[in-house]
């Protein structure tokens, strides 16, 4: 039986074990160092760096209003998308809510671009009535998308007229050439005329005078014929809307050939190689050195060089002593002018053509088997001209337009900003802007075009003519934009 000695001897050989096996570690291995607290403090503190930073960027690019949204000028809620205006500065501004950016920009002194702000602080703020022109585009052309020149107008008898705003070639430009119309039982003659040197020639509508209803003869078939083009039985029927897109030139008859003291003898009678009996509104044609003819008209100033165009008109028309007949031999067989055939001309003095004003082409023309269609030429500067043209393409063809109204067709985007006046004003007009749905509206003030963005643009002068063909939309001033959308010139707002 163990003794009190030996138990004390085992229990202390024992813990001598337990402590050796704790301090000796694994046997054969290698005891695992302990971890050393400062590297979890370190990963701590890292991970909370991390954390607050990432707090601190995701606050930046947190949405927020902007600092400066309470000024003058237009909000837009981020939520809605609705508009609104600021008109006074104040830390509570009052809200007023507008209908387009159109009547925002022409309220504003100083246009800048929209603030977005949320709803929520939107409606912490006082709401105001609502402003702004009803009708009034949401937006209008940038100066950058402006066409204001190149317009087309086709016209085809069955339909009406195609006017197309581009920038693309969409007809074939004609030089030399002429159309013969019909409107409402009057024919005309469209073509280029002469112009003043150093401007640029545009074309003119010349009416064909109506043959008295007690005429035993008319020769206006053969006057078309002389100038080149087809009798009146081909005439295209086309509307009074595209006549006037033509300036008027002068009629193709007698009158515009302004012959004072016609039918009396010249004074210059007795000079160089003046046919004997000579009289005011005579002609004297002689051949040239190339082969062709040359031939003046007899004035009370002296004679002046007819050119083929008027010559041609000028054989034709009834004077007030009947049409030219042709002399070669010098005689004169009744009361009318007479064109004398020489072999040279007369040596007296040349005076300037009488029939300048009536603007008619100098030479004869070619006639066209296609599409009548009218080109505008308007530049800033200058007083805008219309050419001639043919052959449209698909979108600016008349052919196959639908029955009722066709509004012009305006490139998507684009637009025009333009003086509307008068054929022979290159500065002067009233200003319209045109959007992309072809309206035209009307800038009232003298601070609308710039509060639009066209201050500092070159506007061109387009004719009256023209901008009636547009659809027409409601006026743009400032003080119709300040005003509620129920007011009216009866009752304008306060």
């Amino acid at each position: 039986m163990a003794t009190k000695k030996d138990l004390v001897e085992a229990y202390a050989f024992s813990r001598r074990r337990l402590v050796t096996a704790f301090v000796s570690g694994a046997p054969g291995g290698r005891e695992v160092e302990p971890t050393r607290p400062g590297r979890t403090i370190v990963g701590g503190l890292a991970l909370a760096v991390l954390l607050v930073a990432g707090a601190a960027i995701a606050g930046i690019f947190a949405p927020r209003d902007p600092d400066d949204w309470n000024k003058p000028g237009l909000i837009v809620s981020k939520e809605t998308g609705a508009n609104y205006v600021i008109l006074t500065e104040s830390e509570h501004p009052v809200l007023r809510p507008v209908l387009n950016t159109t009547s925002a920009r022409l309220m504003l002194d100083s246009y800048s671009a929209p603030k977005v702000v949320s709803q929520d602080t939107i409606d912490q703020q006082k709401i105001g009535g609502d402003l702004g022109i009803l009708g009034a585009p949401n937006t209008l052309p940038t100066p950058s998308l402006l066409i204001d020149s190149g317009w087309t107008a086709c016209i085809d008898d069955r339909t009406g007229i195609r006017v197309d705003v581009t920038q693309d070639d969409v007809v074939r430009p004609l030089t030399g050439s002429g159309f013969v119309v019909q409107s409402k039982g009057t024919y005309y003659v469209i073509a280029v005329g002469t112009a003043d040197v150093g401007q640029t020639a545009s074309a003119y509508r010349y009416e064909l005078p109506q043959e008295p209803k007690n005429a035993q003869q008319s020769d206006q078939d053969n006057l078309l014929a002389e100038l080149g083009l087809p009798p009146r039985a081909s005439a295209a029927h086309v509307s009074d809307d595209w006549l006037a897109l033509f300036p008027a030139g002068g009629d193709l008859d007698f009158t515009s050939f302004e012959l004072t003291g016609f039918g009396d003898p010249v004074s210059y009678g007795n000079s160089g190689n003046v046919p004997p009996g000579a009289r005011i509104g005579d002609l004297v044609t002689y051949p040239l050195p190339d082969g062709t003819t040359q031939s003046l008209l007899l004035t009370d100033s002296g004679p002046s060089v007819i050119a083929p165009f008027p010559l041609g008109v000028y054989r034709h028309t009834r004077t007030p002593d009947g049409f030219v007949t042709a002399s070669s031999d010098g005689s004169r067989s009744g009361p009318g002018p007479v064109e004398f055939a020489q072999d040279a001309p007369p040596t007296v003095t040349r005076e300037e053509p009488q029939y300048a004003a009536a603007r008619w082409p100098a030479g004869t023309l070619e006639p066209v088997n296609g599409q009548e269609c009218a080109v505008l030429t308007a530049e800033s500067g200058s007083a805008p001209t219309v050419q001639l043209a043919t052959d449209p393409t698909e979108e600016a063809s008349a052919a196959d337009l639908p029955p009722g109204p066709n509004p012009p067709r305006v490139d998507p985007g684009r637009g025009a900003y333009v003086l509307s006046g008068d054929w022979d004003s290159a500065d002067e007009g009233s200003p319209f802007v045109i959007d992309a749905k072809g309206t035209s509206y009307q800038l009232v003030g003298a601070d609308a075009a710039s509060r639009l963005g066209y201050g500092s643009y070159p506007v061109a002068v387009v004719p009256d003519s023209w901008v009636e063909l547009f659809v027409p939309g409601v006026n743009l001033s400032i003080d119709d934009a300040l005003c509620p959308p129920a007011a009216t010139k009866d009752q304008p707002c306060s």
